[in-house]
């Protein structure tokens, strides 16, 4: 993982052709201490699905994920391994998750309106759960 770093205001740093760093950050601590094989994986996604992705939920400081309800206590959002996708339709839901399971080994589907995917290889690999 890349050295934490955290987000001047008003600062556009690309990561990625379609994703800026502050996209990651979290909103407690600033930090955006994101793994850059997610991001490379996330591109591909972008660029499969053509459209824009939005980020809910990246790195999270222990802080700001101790404070979510439900978080895990040991999420992969700490170890700057995950991200948390806004989708709030059946249908753009049905291709996103699609596509996800061609390039993520770990996939959640969230009633709220949000994909999780994350690459933390120290957890179960090949699933999907429902949330």
């Amino acid at each position: 993982m890349d050295d934490a770093y955290k987000i001047e205001p008003r600062v556009r740093e690309k990561v990625s052709e379609n994703f800026y760093k502050d996209e990651f950050a979290c909103p407690h601590c600033g930090v955006a201490d994101i793994d850059s094989g997610l991001v490379q994986k996330l591109q591909v996604l972008r660029t499969e699905i053509g459209r824009s992705l939005i980020i809910n939920s990246g790195y999270r400081c222990q802080e700001h994920n101790d404070k979510i309800p439900h978080s895990s206590k040991n999420s992969s959002h700490i170890k700057g391994l995950a991200v948390d996708l806004s989708c709030t339709n059946g249908p753009d839901r049905y291709e996103l998750i699609a596509l996800c399971m061609k390039s993520f080994k770990r996939v959640g589907v969230y009633a709220g309106g949000w994909v999780h995917v994350d690459v933390d290889e120290d957890k179960p690999q090949n699933v999907m759960w429902v949330g």
